[in-house]
């Protein structure tokens, strides 16, 4: 095993999930689980490390959840954004994270953007308890 796939296999083991960011960048979270005596190596490491997360990941031989396609259109992978088959969430979750990147809505899930719901738990705020009626999609959560 190498290095980077080392400290990866660590970070993991930590509870850290490590994410590369296109083109250069790494995601550490939570960052605070991150031992300091490791980051001097991830430092040093991140090219290698940003190289390993660039690998395609390893189909495994059949994926129970797309039958081993790779792409699925169930509500669970596609988010209900299109009927379209997109990148697996179990096998392939890489390109699926690039894919709900890229076609994220601007508008809230929950009133369409028009920032009233009239369902029962945001009645009595007369406003969508999601988007708190601004219409405008929520980062995390979207």
């Amino acid at each position: 095993m190498n290095g980077a796939a080392q400290i990866i296999e660590k970070l993991h083991a930590l509870g850290v999930k490590v994410t590369a960011i296109p083109p250069d960048r790494l995601r550490l979270e939570p960052a605070s689980k991150v031992p300091p005596d490791l980051l001097p190596r991830i430092r040093e490491s991140k090219p290698a490390i940003l190289a390993a997360l660039a690998l395609p990941p390893v189909q495994p031989a059949e994926c129970e959840h797309c039958d081993g396609k790779g792409e699925c259109s169930c509500p669970a992978c596609t988010l209900r954004r299109t009927e379209k088959a997109v990148p697996c969430c179990m096998c392939h979750w890489q390109e699926r994270q690039v894919w709900l990147a890229a076609t994220r809505p601007e508008t809230c899930w929950h009133c369409g953007g028009n920032g009233k719901c009239g369902c029962i738990a945001c009645e009595s705020r007369k406003v969508c308890g999601i988007c708190s009626g601004s219409g405008k999609a929520a980062p995390w959560i979207q």
